[in-house]
């Protein structure tokens, strides 16, 4: 009896946790950026995001608010479509697709340091395979790459990243590069963590646009101790009276009264 009635109580103080939460962030851009910010050289232009104009040295990026604050994104799907150019120019330097720690100002092809990055690498900087080529990377290491000619010659081409607990699924153009379940063992989700877009030139250009981007999540809650509410003080405290009373009582019936004769 007093365990049944404890029990009662500890799982009313206990609650739950870990909910099921789901973010989004889908913009055409014909009205603003909304819920993200631009930095660097990337600007809103004719309905889409300039990353970067044909120009030497810049680097911008386009950082989406927390879709989750609070939360450990699980999964997610991702889409977008990517144009560089101009057409018959040799690029430089890339695009990165993030989902990382935010950056301090702008991240540029190599996107961030830690989480997962998927990079249109234009240039060639001393990498294996060689640009142009896209890459998968994991906290910094790259665990997939493909050579693929990525000067779209302004036209946008559709992009789409999966992530889940068996890895990452990335489509570009339709079938014309296709990576799946890429292992991103070593990456650990965790709150606060941020989608971002960034490109860079250096001493060679590009111009570097993305647009019709949607982005879905599905995450929970970080794991916390509930504090009880009164009604559920109330509930353990007079559990607890209960429990103490029966125990008594108990003790009683099994004590013999007093003057009671003990002889067998």
């Amino acid at each position: 009896m007093q365990t049944r009635i404890l029990a009662i109580a500890a799982a009313l103080a206990v609650g739950t946790s870990g909910a099921c939460y789901a973010g989004a962030y889908n913009n055409d851009f014909s009205a603003g950026v909304g819920a993200a910010s631009l930095r660097g050289t990337a600007v809103l232009d004719s309905g889409s995001i300039r990353l970067t104009p044909n120009v030497t040295s810049q680097q911008g990026s386009l950082v989406i608010n927390d879709l989750d604050p609070g939360s450990i994104v699980q999964s997610f799907d991702a889409s977008f479509t990517l144009a560089t150019g101009p057409a018959g120019s040799t690029l430089a330097d890339g695009v990165s697709f993030s989902f990382g720690p935010a950056p301090a100002d702008t991240y540029g092809e190599s996107g961030a340091s830690s989480g997962l990055v998927v990079t249109f690498d234009l240039w060639d900087n001393g990498e294996s395979p060689t640009p142009p080529v896209i890459r998968v990377l994991v906290n910094g290491v790259q665990v997939a790459a493909t050579q693929v000619a990525l000067n779209t010659g302004g036209s946008f081409l559709p992009v789409t990243v999966h992530y889940d607990a068996a890895g990452l699924d990335f489509d570009f153009n339709s079938g014309a590069v296709s990576f799946s379940n890429v292992n991103t063992a070593g990456f650990a989700p965790g709150a606060g963590l941020r989608f971002t877009f960034g490109a860079r030139t250096g001493d060679g250009t590009a111009e570097q646009r993305i647009d019709d981007v949607s982005i879905v999540t599905s995450a929970t809650a970080l794991k916390t101790t509930p504090v009880p509410t009164l009604t559920q003080w109330g509930m353990i405290v007079a559990a607890t009276l209960l429990a103490g009373l029966g125990a008594h009582a108990l003790r009683r019936r099994r004590s013999p009264g007093i003057g009671a004769s003990r002889l067998g």
